[in-house]
């Protein structure tokens, strides 16, 4: 054994602790803070931490695209002495960044990251110390030095009107250039700490065809005799126990036969919380909680089923950076996915963008079906090019990898369409087989494409000519299938007098025959100017000043549009009554005394980890996996005050 591995496996039996030890903040194996909130910032300044310039801001926020090309950030986080434990290793997690991410402690830097797509973090352990800690964090658009890492643009063949087009081409379509070169801060920000040795990946594999629960154990840090168990709980019921076994290489693979669980599906999307354990001999090194829904999807012939059963697919996705993606706030998106199911609609696609962690979290409680999808370049003869298809390639299939390793674990997730329209000189010949190899590597969920893909997709046109498609080019290709098609795209102009008639064919001969329809942007709400209220994790600076493009949350009121009555009776016609299910998870807002920066939740029955925040002002705000009874642990005047507390936020609708 090296030097530097018996290091790690000495560091990792240093820092084992007893299971019963794990109930307060200080001794938990591990935690999360959210760090959203008031930060500093200065713009458009090089890769040099500022000494000076810094003004008020808020992180994080909706997407800088007025022409900006670069935001540093800084906060300050004190950190007691007491979490400075012997092998405790710390992180910086970053929900989303724009393009490129730098993050430093106390000045030194520890790590980077390209791309927008996926959350990242970072160890910052060596920098922390105890007593202040400034955090600073470097974003910076897709340019000639940004874009890809160790590779400089040579951008001297764009047009004098558009010099960034290769930039551009790492980030998806938004109506202008600048809008889609976006930068900022736009996901959570999490400080995070973790025992020396562990549990970095926990994928959950249910099989209702097998009738087994896997799960896939991955370790970082190396420790001598380590083991990885498992446990379902139903609440706080353990339903199922997957056996203990040696970890091997870093990796184990856990699994237990299991006949009877309740599947999730549409309408009843149940979540159980998987409880794994890493273990040195019999003392506990590392646990974590995961949830997920029992629920299997395959295809079968030109079918694809959802546990056996035909899947239909009614979607919509949102407009290009939408305040609904980056508000980061459960209550908006909860609203409008109940509008969604309200119309008929049980499927979201984001397709500019990943739909982010508040929106899958959303979908999964309420049984909302999702097609994974984080790119479309949109508008490639105005803004995008690429000149090296072998970089830019390679580039995108690890940003897929990047993304199916966060966000697998999402039972909401049906189908994988990692990419619509490519950029110029980039064929779906080359690009989409090497995205789907990286999928297939690490899921076997169905992936949408017309050229590697398990399922063909198709786009369809509202118009032909100065009127309304007819539908019978759809029906031709539905015949000539012999793969399962999904109608990707209704496109056009939606407000022709005949736009009516035309959904009611395109659906009717869709339903049974093709995996569903998604349209663009229909709007199936009238928006109404309102003041958004209810503060969130990263703040009300972190929306709109007017509500207009956002479903009105605080009076959760609505007023449908023809489309979205329309939609309804089309579903309940053809598929059945329309499914509502409630949000699950719980926030819980305090203030807390002047001296107190962070507050933590625990549950009261143990079955979680700490989820702290840093106050925002006077107001610390969490939000949590589970409702019911917790304690809020925080310290003042020197001393930790527990209190009960309940965990029960109200609803969205």
């Amino acid at each position: 054994m090296t030097a530097k591995l018996l290091r790690l496996a000495t560091l990792c039996a240093s820092v084992v602790i007893p299971l019963r030890a794990q109930t307060s903040v200080g001794t938990a194996l591990r935690a999360d803070i959210t760090l959203n909130g008031a930060w500093q910032c200065v713009l458009n300044q090089p890769q040099v931490i500022p000494t000076s310039g810094w003004t008020p801001g808020r992180a994080p926020a909706l997407p800088v695209s007025d022409g900006t090309t670069s935001i540093w950030y800084q906060q300050s986080l004190t950190v007691p002495q007491a979490w400075i434990v012997p092998g405790r290793r710390f992180f910086i997690k970053l929900g989303q960044a724009g393009h490129y991410a730098a993050v430093y402690v106390n000045g030194t830097f520890a790590g980077d990251h390209f791309g927008q797509y996926s959350p990242f973090k970072v160890e910052v352990t060596p920098s922390i110390v105890a007593g202040a800690n400034e955090i600073q964090i470097y974003i910076h658009d897709a340019d000639d030095t940004y874009s890809e890492r160790g590779v400089t643009l040579d951008q001297s063949g764009c047009a004098v009107d558009n010099p960034n087009c290769e930039g551009n081409a790492f980030r998806p379509a938004a109506p202008t250039d600048q809008e889609r070169n976006w930068v900022g801060l736009t996901g959570n920000i999490t400080f995070e700490w973790r025992p020396a040795c562990y549990l970095s990946d926990v994928y959950i594999v249910p099989s209702v065809q097998n009738g087994t629960l896997t799960a896939n154990v991955t370790v970082n840090g190396l420790g001598s005799g380590m083991t990885a168990e498992a446990q379902v709980f139903d609440g706080a019921t353990s339903v199922l126990s997957l056996p203990n076994l040696l970890v091997v290489s870093g990796t184990c693979s856990l699994l237990a036969p299991w006949t009877n669980p309740t599947l999730w599906e549409p309408g009843h999307p149940k979540l159980y919380t998987l409880q794994t354990t890493l273990l040195q001999g019999s003392q506990v090194v590392d646990t974590r909680y995961d949830r997920f829904g029992f629920r299997e999807v395959w295809v079968s012939g030109k079918q694809v089923l959802l546990n056996g059963a035909p899947l239909w697919l009614t979607g919509d996705y949102v407009e290009k950076l939408s305040p609904l993606r980056y508000v980061n706030d459960r209550r908006p998106q909860a609203f409008n996915l109940f509008v969604m199911e309200s119309s008929g609609f049980n499927t979201v696609q984001s397709h500019w963008d990943d739909p982010g962690a508040s929106n899958l979290d959303l979908a999964d409680e309420m049984g909302l079906l999702v097609v994974g999808s984080f790119f479309c370049d949109g508008r490639p003869e105005i803004q995008s090019q690429i000149d090296n298809l072998t970089d830019w390639t390679n580039t995108m299939a690890g940003y897929t990898s990047e993304w199916v390793m966060a966000e697998r674990n999402h039972p909401s997730i049906v189908i994988w369409r990692p990419a619509d329209v490519l950029p110029q000189t980039a064929p779906k010949t080359t690009v989409y087989p090497a995205l789907d190899a990286a999928i297939q590597a690490l899921d076997s969920r169905p992936i949408a494409d017309t050229v590697s893909g398990t399922i063909d997709t198709y786009g369809q046109n509202i118009q032909s000519g100065s009127t309304c498609d007819d539908g019978s080019a759809l029906a031709a290709t539905l015949a000539s299938e012999t793969k399962p098609l999904l109608v990707k795209e209704i496109y056009g102009d939606f407000g022709l007098s005949c736009a009516p008639a035309f959904f009611n064919t395109i659906y009717s001969e869709a339903f049974g025959k093709a995996v569903g329809v998604i349209i663009q942007q229909l709007t199936l709400f009238d928006g109404s100017t309102f003041t958004p209220s209810w503060e969130s994790q990263s703040g009300l600076g972190n929306r709109p000043a007017s509500g207009a493009s956002l479903p009105d949350f605080n009076t959760r009121t609505w007023t449908p549009t023809a489309f979205s009555t329309q939609f309804a009776a089309l579903y309940q016609s053809n598929v059945g009554a329309l499914l509502h299910a409630s949000p699950t998870s719980g926030d819980f807002e305090t203030a807390l005394p002047a001296d107190s920066q962070v507050a933590f939740l625990l549950p009261a029955n143990g079955l979680g980890n700490p989820i702290g925040a840093v106050a925002d002002g006077s107001t610390v705000w969490l939000v949590t996996p589970w409702r019911g009874s917790g304690n809020l642990i925080f310290s003042t005047q020197g001393q930790d005050v527990t209190q009960p507390v309940t965990v029960s936020a109200p609803a969205p609708f």
